[in-house]
């Protein structure tokens, strides 16, 4: 039993598919099912039933999963505190984060930490909380930039962002002057619903408090096509100012206050806590603390 055969059956295993898991490792398919069939020899158990292209666990396998991880994750940490001993470990970082938060919130964090820590190598993971906090589950990335509250038995939260969420109109909406709205005010106007986000489950949440019939003229992905729409007139949404501070500054649309309820976005940075954390991961959670609190 080695490490290249471990990660071979980890991935199928996640994965449920011989060809993807190769892909995924950069493999070929005949070269993950020999490494999975001499685990299955040395083992003598069979550990995955093939229905199909699709690949699932059987009960031995099911079991070996749990300690392979282990020993994956107990390899990693080795190697990360190892590398914490060189004078200045280069580090490679993998960032889970929102697309909306890349775009408006995190590029000075980013451009912060490369300009310390030259040599360190940083991927960013585009997704939805839901999906960045998976990754995190799956060992897949280090640390998360995730929509709070989050709550996750093997995941620590740290706060460091929050503002509150207003009614993002075009300049010529009957709204546009007001000083503040309720739910109920805005409810009869044509709105435009994020697909998924935080937002789409505050909207949902809101309106379905207070009974009244919604009615959503569009679904989009991505802040920025949703501000373009609202902009020429296709409906209204909810967003966070400093999503469309451009845009406000530019008068293509007006941001109005939502008095009832009350409604923030809370952005805060996930870990695992039972993992180790790597130098690099440190002096990342440190950075983005000072920035977000000179905020």
């Amino acid at each position: 039993m080695d490490f290249d055969q471990l990660q071979s059956f980890v991935e199928v295993a996640r994965l449920k598919n011989f060809s993807r898991a190769a892909g995924k490792l950069g493999l070929t398919q005949p070269a993950i099912s020999t490494q999975v069939r001499q685990l299955e020899d040395e083992l003598g158990v069979r550990l995955f039933d093939r229905i199909g292209k699709r690949a699932f666990l059987t009960q031995p396998g099911v079991l070996l999963l749990e300690h392979a991880g282990k020993i994956l994750n107990v390899r990693k940490e080795a190697q990360e505190a190892l590398r914490d001993l060189l004078p200045s470990p280069p580090g490679h970082l993998t960032i889970g984060a929102t697309e909306a938060s890349c775009l408006y919130l995190l590029p000075k964090v980013f451009a912060a930490f490369k300009k310390k820590n030259a040599a360190a190598k940083v991927t960013v993971y585009r997704n939805f909380t839901a999906k960045i906090v998976t990754k995190l589950l799956e060992d897949s990335v280090d640390l998360g930039f995730v929509s709070l509250p989050l709550d996750v038995a093997v995941l620590e939260t740290i706060l460091l962002y929050r503002e509150p969420i207003e009614v993002a109109v075009p300049p010529d909406h009957p709204l546009a002057s007001s000083p503040g709205v309720t739910a109920e005010e805005i409810a009869r106007y044509p709105w435009i619903f994020p697909k998924a986000s935080r937002t789409r489950h505050l909207l949902d949440e809101m309106f379905r408090r207070i009974r009244v019939p919604v009615h959503v003229t569009m679904e989009l992905s991505g802040v920025e096509t949703i501000k373009k729409f609202i902009g020429i007139g296709m409906g209204i949404s909810l967003l966070s100012r400093s999503y469309a501070a451009a845009e406000v500054k530019s008068g293509t649309l007006k941001l109005v206050p939502l008095l009832e309820p009350r409604l923030e976005r809370q952005l805060g940075l996930a870990y695992r806590t039972d993992r180790y954390l790597s130098r690099s991961s440190r002096a990342f959670i440190e950075l983005a603390r000072k920035h977000f609190a000179r905020l």
